[in-house]
């Protein structure tokens, strides 16, 4: 049950336990069956619920084909100071305490930025989510506006 609700309050152990068990203990109890298990509290590493490790191995092994200078990466990523998930959970020690969350809550500010190996190269910063009207525009004026297409073509070898 702690592997997969790591943030679990001792209280809400002991009441689970009270409910579904039938059984009344006090939450130190609770505590020191969780030390002897190996199990300390810890700060919680927020995972992406989203994440896929075979789908990001495939892509690790499709980009590999590439030079380093042919590569550019645009992505989006987002602020939000009012994430209600708790910080600190239970795990076994030696392992991190992880929990799976959406990361999207509330309003949030968005950025997109270009990098390349010569660093950033474009990026802009939009209230909110980025629309698809704003990411083209960001496209077409900032990206476009600022990359060297690779590889150049040669012109004079088309018919």
């Amino acid at each position: 049950m702690i592997e997969q609700n790591p943030d679990y309050f001792l209280d809400e152990l002991l009441h689970l336990l009270k409910t579904n068990q039938f059984i009344s203990v006090h939450y130190i109890t609770i505590h020191r069956a969780l030390e002897r298990a190996g199990i300390s509290r810890k700060k919680l590493k927020k995972v992406a619920a989203e994440r896929n490790e075979r789908l990001r191995a495939d892509f690790i092994g499709r980009m590999a084909k590439y030079e380093p200078e042919e590569l550019c990466f645009l992505d989006e990523t987002s602020k939000d100071e009012r994430t209600p998930a708790r910080m600190f959970g239970q795990a076994k020690k030696g392992q991190r305490a992880k929990r799976k969350a959406k990361f999207v809550h509330g309003r949030r500010l968005s950025t997109e930025a270009l990098l390349t190996l010569d660093g950033i190269v474009a990026c802009t910063v939009v209230e909110g989510s980025m629309t698809k009207a704003l990411f083209l525009e960001y496209l077409e004026h900032n990206v476009m506006s600022d990359v060297i297409i690779f590889p150049q073509i040669d012109s004079s070898h088309l018919p």
